[in-house]
């Protein structure tokens, strides 16, 4: 898993799931991955804290309404469905579900 700090995470490799932060390319086992602006930023905000466990309202607040984009918990577990169903192959998990608080990003453990 290549990072350069906490802080800035270019780049997320683990040998199956590529992410490039700053170019928006993506690939699971070699083969792209397209992913949309807010799902990057989603994944970003993942990355950027990993095994940390992100509250609904955190990803909510930081990744909608700091535009001023309000929107509803539907938009946020629909992002996540998305992501998930683009990099999880082969019984591999990256977003775990914390129920009734939030997600975690565990990087590409065995299910």
């Amino acid at each position: 898993k290549y990072r350069k700090s906490a802080e800035d995470v270019d780049l997320y490799c683990d040998g199956k799931l590529l992410l490039n932060f700053l170019e928006q390319i993506a690939s699971l086992n070699g083969t792209p991955v397209v992913l949309s602006p807010m799902e990057y930023k989603m994944l970003y905000l993942f990355c950027k804290h990993p095994k940390q466990v992100l509250t609904r309202r955190q990803l909510l607040e930081t990744l909608w309404d700091v535009d001023e984009r309000y929107v509803d918990e539907h938009t946020l577990t629909t992002t996540v469905s998305r992501i998930r169903r683009k990099i999880e192959a082969d019984g591999d998990t990256y977003i775990k579900t914390i129920y009734g608080i939030g997600y975690q990003w565990i990087g590409g453990e065995r299910k």
